[in-house]
């Protein structure tokens, strides 16, 4: 009985879905494709309660139009026994807009896209590539055969037309597949009419505009800093070695190392942890703000110049992980400079550093071996809070703090110090 129902069943949907099974034209946007006879045409515009889904053998309409908007579908070819499928997908890409149509390459074009198309580096799958001819255009032929234990069997035929790739698809999984399906799919193929075939557009200037600007944005992103951070070096590294010499001379006229007259000011200052990490924020993100904003602004330039211009997925990548790393060596500045700092104040015996200003020299003891220096040595002064940095290298200074006056106050050492450093400079 339940036979018996089932086959009234598909007889009555039969008898209302005439169309559904026999021949007929599947219209697209610019081709058409005669459907064979005893198949069903289905696709993302075929309602999920329409009948046909249960005529294909198809449980679960729900789900294979999910399918069908995940792969580009455009409709699906099924036979009334279910057993065969041909899905017919159309893709869009910056290859396929490249090429845009197959019957404008020569024989080497041609080639080139067929060494483009789908491989597999397997030992059990055998690829067969090959050119057809349909309607007088061309067509590629890939099968895809797996001899292993599972085994996968795909057929494919596609070609390249206005700037996007229209491919037949035939899989029958594990099954071989038998010479009707390939008779069926060889069938549409062969019925395919292009409606409405473009030229192809000249080459956007404004396109190739925005990759060359997003190029030399890039280009900069890596040049800048490439060039920079060597002049910077050696800049430095000429500083470093002007500062030796006058250090010399001073000790060839200084023999020892005492200093005449009382010291000016003194200061006890404690290196904490957290006075060296306010000098590392300080160092990463207040003394050097003009390559920051710099960088920030070119980072902001190239996302937006990648992203919102019409570029290559490439080009938007690189963009981003130029900036990723930017942000990644700005959140990392501080530590870097702390760890610098805490290895520079831990040589010493004590934590607190202990100053003594005089007319001609200053000497500083404690977190290091006491040493008379020169003012000439501090070659940057500079105020952020309580602390006064004394600076005596690119990143490294010594924390004077404004509380730890023992003589003399505050006030007065800011101009002490500050005329101190011009008269040398």
């Amino acid at each position: 009985m339940k036979k018996t129902f089932a086959l009234f069943l598909t007889l009555v949907f039969a008898i209302c879905l005439p169309l559904s099974v026999s021949a007929e034209t599947w219209i697209g946007v610019d081709f058409t494709v005669e459907v064979p006879e005893g198949m069903y045409s289905l696709g993302p515009g075929t309602p999920a309660s329409d009948p046909v889904w249960a005529l294909a053998g198809i449980p679960d309409s729900n789900a294979k139009l999910k399918e069908y908007d995940e792969m580009g579908v455009l409709v699906d070819f099924v036979s009334q026994d279910g057993r065969t499928s041909i899905s017919l997908l159309q893709k869009e890409s910056s290859y396929t807009k490249n090429v845009f149509d197959l019957s404008l390459l020569d024989q080497e074009g041609l080639d080139k896209v067929l060494d483009a198309l789908v491989d597999s580096n397997a030992e059990d799958m055998a690829v067969t590539k090959e050119w057809n001819e349909a309607g007088g255009r061309h067509f590629y032929r890939v099968s895809l055969d797996s001899t292993g234990g599972d085994g996968l069997h795909e057929l494919i035929y596609g070609t390249i037309v206005n700037g996007y790739a229209l491919n037949f698809h035939l899989f029958t999984g594990e099954k071989e597949r038998s010479p009707e399906q390939e008779e069926i799919l060889q069938t549409l193929v062969n019925s395919i009419e292009f409606t409405n075939v473009q030229e192809k557009p000249e080459p956007d200037r404004g396109e190739a505009l925005n990759m060359v600007l997003l190029l030399g944005l890039l280009l900069a992103a890596v040049v800048v800093p490439a060039v920079y951070v060597p002049i910077r070096a050696k800049m430095d590294k000429k500083k470093k070695a002007r500062l030796a010499e006058q250090l010399s001379a001073y000790h060839r006229t200084h023999k020892s190392d005492t200093v005449e007259g009382e010291a000016l000011f003194v200061n006890a200052t404690d290196c904490t942890k957290e006075a060296i990490h306010q000098f590392s924020l300080f160092q990463a993100y207040i003394k050097n703000v003009g390559e920051l904003v710099f960088g920030g602004v070119m980072c902001i330039v190239m996302l937006a110049a990648a992203f919102l211009l019409d570029t290559e997925w490439w080009m938007k990548l690189i963009a981003t992980g130029v900036s990723v790393y930017y942000l990644y060596r700005i959140i990392a500045m501080p530590n870097t400079v702390e760890k610098i700092q805490q290895k520079v104040y831990g040589r010493g015996p004590s934590q607190t550093a202990r100053y003594s200003f005089y007319s001609e020299a200053f000497r500083v003891a404690g977190i290091q071996s006491a040493s008379l220096l020169p003012y000439f040595q501090i070659t940057d002064v500079r105020r952020k809070g309580q602390y006064v940095y004394l600076y005596y290298g690119p990143e490294n200074a010594y924390m004077v703090d404004q509380y730890g006056f023992e003589r003399g106050s505050f006030e007065d050492f800011i101009k002490f110090i500050e005329e101190k450093t011009k008269q040398e400079k």
